[in-house]
């Protein structure tokens, strides 16, 4: 299954777009071959109202001076508030509780956590504590008594408080297991009880033990897996009868291979390491997900980095050709712009290209250091860091490193810059500090502090969305021609990405129920929506649909007062367009449709910067799309 990060492409403002072939200078500050043709980008998308807290992988969360806990969605639109008397991070989850434990014995307050992803929404509830196994499952434990039995134990009380199988403990507890399928929303029937589940390192694959402790492999799609199938680090596996076949993760078959010939034996970087055994020695080559054989054949087992391969000490191209001279210990995927590495000679470290271009020579000694996981060459002078830059062919950005290519650097009155090492070019300036959340290698959400708050950002490779922009205003484009078709006016916003419908086409005066009108203009609209959004030309391009309800911000009103309307004409027009109503196949978007009310908080303006009142009464529909990098 393809990973996506998902977000509103809205008013991309994409800089240094004109890219030019940089060059870059080796140890002794001579220029060496090489070009880089990246930027990054960095695009506010929401903002907190705090600036003391702690990010994790599933979004934000702080604690206010009551000592209780709270928790923030990614851009912070989502704020559960100070409710939690405990918060700890699940992967992408938190796990939250209301009770207060008065001691470790009490196991009904034990029992009492539940878990929540970063919008407060509650995934599964009345346990002591969770795993989370993959994009899929979720382990959960619930505690019955004390134990004193490391093999009777499923839960121990650390000092960091409730660990699934934790070696260090205070208080061991007996229980059992129960598995949760996120997708089905319902537990996993005989999977659990006291029977031990784990899961692959890719979180594809779940596995446990039933109760005559036969092992039980479910796939993504929570289908049972033939026996003896092998599985791959990318989720597939392969079955070999008559001829051996290979599926991916959802068990759809990928491609047939000959036994005799060439066998996919391991995956590597996204590709199979492939083998054939003849004449009494093996030889090696890259495959690809459909079979094919992409390079030449080597005499030694090979390690692949997307187009560099590395056997022996060797580094090579999928020709074959041996594109570095000298020999090398280790090779580092480039993991922000996955087209360049680095490889390692010792303490002695160079950055290529897939032609054995080089980008950057430097030692690792008392001057020169090397971010082996991001690629940032650094030196110390003084005691401070500076880091290379590619733009400026010398070690000129002093700071701190930050993310992938990223350095925070000193601004002026205790303020930091962000600065793109690969361009030179600042990407957000002048606040007192910055956090992060990694969302993938190649995108950032950014939390820009300043006293009282924070802006959120999100930033990626501006290269990586070229296509992913095209695309979307292409789809733009379509969704006019179909509306226009249909017969219906709606007003399309490509800057901000908002479809608008004028809420006095759906709804009498300041109520939110739908008149007769209303629904019949609905049914045309999607109808065409659905038809151009979910088409063969836009498969999967849309992960979700906000149906977003607005009023207008009349002499006044507050935000209070025009919520619960805007909320609840979101809702009847989101829940009637998913209606058997409308006559439409919604087969494809009832599970990507949600609801939200901004109530005046977000007005339309007219050319002159006065606020248009009858535009601002509306309901719009805002895609979101999956960005496959």
């Amino acid at each position: 299954m393809k990973k996506h990060i998902s977000f509103i492409l809205v008013a991309i403002l994409i800089v240094s777009m004109f890219s030019g072939c940089e060059k870059a200078v080796d140890k002794n500050n001579n220029v060496v071959n090489g070009e880089f043709a990246e930027y990054l980008v960095a695009e506010k998308v929401g903002a907190l109202n705090r600036d003391n807290f702690t990010t994790a992988e599933g979004g934000v969360y702080y604690k206010d001076e009551n000592n209780l806990w709270g928790v923030i969605s990614f851009n912070g639109a989502h704020d559960t508030g100070a409710i939690f008397t405990d918060v700890t991070p699940r992967g992408k989850y938190f796990e939250v509780t209301k009770a207060v434990v008065a001691n470790k014995n009490d196991i009904a307050s034990l029992n009492a956590s539940y878990l929540i992803d970063g919008k407060g929404n509650t995934i599964v509830a009345g346990f002591a504590t969770y795993r989370i196994m993959g994009d899929r499952y979720i382990t959960a434990a619930r505690v019955t008594e004390r134990t004193y039995s490391d093999d009777e134990a499923v839960v121990s009380y650390t000092d960091e408080g409730l660990s699934c199988y934790g070696s260090s403990y205070d208080i061991l507890y007996k229980g059992d297991w129960a598995v949760y399928d996120m997708i089905t929303e319902k537990f996993v029937p005989g999977a659990g009880g006291s029977y031990y589940t784990s899961m692959d390192a890719n979180g594809r694959y779940f596995w446990f033990n039933d109760a005559e402790k036969n092992r039980v492999t479910l796939n993504e799609n929570g289908e049972t897996l033939p026996e003896g199938a092998k599985l791959f680090d990318d989720g597939s596996y392969s079955i070999e009868g008559k001829v051996g076949e290979v599926y991916n993760s959802n068990g759809e078959m990928m491609f047939s291979y000959d036994l005799t010939g060439f066998k996919p034996s391991n995956v590597s970087n996204g590709y199979y390491v492939a083998s054939k055994y003849a004449d009494g020695a093996s030889t090696y080559a890259v495959m690809d997900n459909k079979g094919n054989i992409l390079s030449s054949e080597f005499d030694d087992y090979i390690t692949i980095y997307g187009q560099v391969i590395q056997c022996g000490d060797k580094i090579y191209n999928l020709e074959g050709k041996n594109i570095l001279e000298g020999t090398y210990d280790s090779v580092y995927f480039d993991k922000m712009f996955e087209q360049n590495w680095m490889v390692r000679s010792g303490d002695y470290y160079t950055l290529i290209d897939k032609n054995g271009n080089v980008f950057f020579n430097g030692p690792q000694d008392d001057v020169h250091s090397v971010w082996t996981d991001d690629f940032i060459a650094s030196k110390k002078i003084d005691g401070d860091s500076y880091y290379y830059s590619y733009k400026d062919n010398d070690y000129t950005i002093k700071g701190y490193h930050f993310a992938p290519w990223i350095v925070k650097t000193p601004n002026t009155n205790s303020l930091y810059d962000l600065v793109d090492t690969m361009t030179g070019d600042k990407l957000l300036e002048g606040y007192k500090d910055y956090g992060s959340i990694s969302r993938n290698s190649l995108a950032y959400y950014v939390y820009a502090k300043y006293d009282g708050g924070a802006d959120v950002y999100l930033v990626v490779s501006g290269a990586q969305l070229v296509d992913v922009i095209n695309k979307k205003n292409n789809l733009f484009d379509d969704l006019v021609t179909a509306f226009a078709e249909e017969g219906i006016e709606v007003t399309v916003n490509k800057e901000t990405g908002e479809i608008a419908l004028d809420s006095s086409v759906l709804f009498g005066g300041d109520s939110s129920e739908l008149t007769g009108d209303g629904k019949a203009f609905l049914n045309k609209f999607i109808k065409a929506y659905t038809t151009v959004a979910f088409s063969d030309k836009y498969e999967g391009f849309i992960s979700k649909t906000m149906v977003e309800g607005h009023t207008a911000p009349i002499e006044g009103s507050i935000y209070a007062s025009g919520l619960q309307l805007s909320e609840d004409r979101a809702l009847n027009v989101k829940n009637y367009c998913l209606s058997a109503d409308t006559g439409v196949d919604i087969s494809k978007i009832n599970s990507t449709l949600e609801n939200v009310g901004y109530s005046n908080s977000k007005p339309v303006y007219d050319t002159n910067g006065n606020v248009d009142l009858a535009a601002s009464r509306r309901v719009s529909f805002r895609f979101i799309v999956n960005v496959d990098f």
